[in-house]
């Protein structure tokens, strides 16, 4: 039992303790997010649960009295979870819109100064299209996710009306179109990488490279673990409840 639910001895902690465990169970997003959500509840089902104790009810009545009152599972979970959905998709957008340009970058470093591009063999045209397709693809995706911040605030009212809420909507897209975005950029990355050691030997060896080798498959992951909570986030969502 929290310090917090046994703060007041009207009140049964340990009921609204299992109803909160349980409703934890049912949720998916941000644990920052989710524990706050969950600490608002506890507040608010104690304040209930006092109420009805000081109308003269004992404890296990009055918290039972509360607990019906804020509803069952399966409506409070999925309002929670639209929340939790929104707070997933802005930090998935975040981290796209942070880490997109700093590949970039990196891939700037892994082929600065490479030995290859002083006395190796020029690129072909069907390689260049593959290099610049990369690059394009990271800076697309860098503003797509800045435009998904933007829905997320005031741009969420020039979106259509739905069954869920918009902010559930953009987390359900962001998590599809990252998981679409990682897979083809992990295949064009892979391409790149295998051209250029093929046309290219020494390239192996070089140590930005590797090193680029080793950092962008961890990127990828990462991102792509993102979006799929977005994904799972966003399936339970519902719109929130009305009165």
């Amino acid at each position: 039992m929290s310090a917090t639910a046994s703060r007041l001895p009207a009140v049964d902690g340990h009921l609204i303790e299992e109803y909160l465990t349980g409703l934890s169970r049912r949720l998916i997003g941000p644990r920052r997010a989710k524990e706050d959500l969950l600490a608002e509840a506890r507040d608010g089902l104690i304040d209930a649960a006092e109420a009805y104790a000081v109308a003269g009810l004992p404890a296990p009545e009055a918290t039972a009295r509360a607990l019906a009152d804020f509803g069952g599972y399966r409506q409070v979970a999925a309002d929670y979870q639209a929340e939790l959905a929104a707070a997933q998709g802005r930090r998935t957008a975040l981290l796209v819109a942070v880490v997109m340009p700093t590949m970039l970058l990196l891939s700037r470093f892994m082929w600065t100064g490479s030995p290859w591009t002083r006395s190796g063999p020029a690129p072909g045209s069907g390689y260049l299209l593959v290099s610049y397709t990369l690059d394009i693809l990271q800076v697309t995706a860098a503003i797509m996710a800045l435009l998904t911040l933007l829905g997320y605030g005031w741009g969420s009212r020039y979106l259509p009306a739905a069954r869920v809420p918009a902010a559930v909507l953009l987390t359900r897209l962001m998590g599809v179109g990252v998981l679409v975005f990682i897979a083809i950029e992990a295949l064009t990355g892979f391409v790149i990488y295998a051209w250029s050691v093929r046309m290219w030997p020494v390239a192996a060896d070089w140590p930005p490279l590797m090193v680029g080798a080793v950092l962008v498959p961890l990127i990828l992951f990462a991102i792509g673990r993102s979006g799929v909570r977005c994904v799972r986030s966003s399936g339970g969502a519902s719109v929130p409840r009305l009165g």
